[in-house]
């Protein structure tokens, strides 16, 4: 039985664009050891394995003030994670049965978009020649707090008004930037943040196990 929010018109999106860690591939453990390795070389705090479950309810400016690092050496920060996740991305993989269903969304007639903070070619490699393939647009390297106006940009260039695009992530920015570019958002519940922690921001549609991806095809819209 799907576990998907029951659906309110049986009407798909368009497009449904998709967020890529902690999303489609599971990377939170990798996150976690360049968090600490940039924390020593930085000065920042690090995360300690008991401060995960309590972390894992902040969004990344909570997160961000919580460890104090320092905002004006961010974006050397997040390029310096970038790269060392690039190097080490051979220890990451789509969650199980996340392939899968996107094949079986895609086969449906639904477009597809990758819009990710990742890095292209770290989401290319991990993802696999079969998989990137079935993304009309793939959107890379976008800054944290940047994604709406990408979001909206990725529309336009579809050639769909935003209520015609879904996008799904498993962060409470995911959401916000999803509203702010006049999209509906689905929340994963097997991400950085617990499910129960992304109804802060409405979310459409509760994806709880990766099968519910496929089913997307047929449940445009969501009753709460």
């Amino acid at each position: 039985m799907s576990t998907l929010t029951p659906p309110a018109s049986s009407a798909p999106w368009d497009l449904v664009a998709f967020d890529f860690d902690g999303t489609l591939v599971d990377s939170f453990a990798l996150f976690l050891e360049v968090h600490n390795e940039l924390a020593a070389r930085h000065g920042f705090a690090r995360i300690e394995p008991e401060q995960v479950e309590e972390l894992r309810q902040l969004d990344a400016r909570g997160l961000i003030r919580h460890l104090k690092v320092p905002a004006w050496r961010l974006p050397l920060i997040v390029h310096q994670a970038r790269r060392i996740m690039a190097r080490r991305r051979a220890s990451v993989a789509p969650f199980p049965g996340v392939p899968e269903a996107l094949r079986e969304l895609h086969a449906s007639g639904v477009r597809l978009a990758l819009l990710t903070s990742n890095s292209r070619d770290t989401c290319e490699q991990v993802l696999g020649p079969r998989d990137w393939a079935l993304f009309e647009q793939a959107v890379c390297g976008v800054s944290l707090f940047g994604k709406a106006a990408k979001l909206s940009r990725l529309a336009r260039r579809a050639g769909l008004a935003p209520q015609r695009v879904l996008y799904v992530g498993d962060q409470l920015g995911d959401g916000e930037a999803a509203h702010a570019a006049g999209m509906a958002f689905g929340a994963v519940g097997w991400g950085y943040m617990p499910l129960a922690a992304l109804e802060a921001c409405g979310p459409r549609v509760r994806l709880r196990e990766p099968a519910d991806i496929a089913r997307l095809a047929g449940n445009a819209e969501a009753r709460p």
